[in-house]
């Protein structure tokens, strides 16, 4: 028996084990792409703000060099 309308847990029982097992499978495929795709955001956004850390502590080096060189 093939079920062609939204698949919830009142209903789930009128499917087959077979359609059972296809569907929870391809629902754990769903979770772990979109798990991933949000680590990978994570980790985009951790690096920039690593670059950015590193940009302002340059910025900040910079800026101190130049006050020491003109105290001389």
């Amino acid at each position: 028996m093939s079920y062609s309308g939204r698949i919830t847990r009142f209903n789930m029982h009128q499917l087959s084990s077979y359609e059972r097992l296809q569907y929870q499978r391809d629902r754990r495929a769903e979770a772990l792409a979109m798990a991933q795709k949000q680590a990978a955001l994570a980790n985009s956004l951790a690096a920039i703000q690593k670059n950015q850390a590193v940009a302002i502590g340059n910025l900040v080096s910079k800026v101190a060099m130049q006050r020491i060189s003109k105290r001389v």
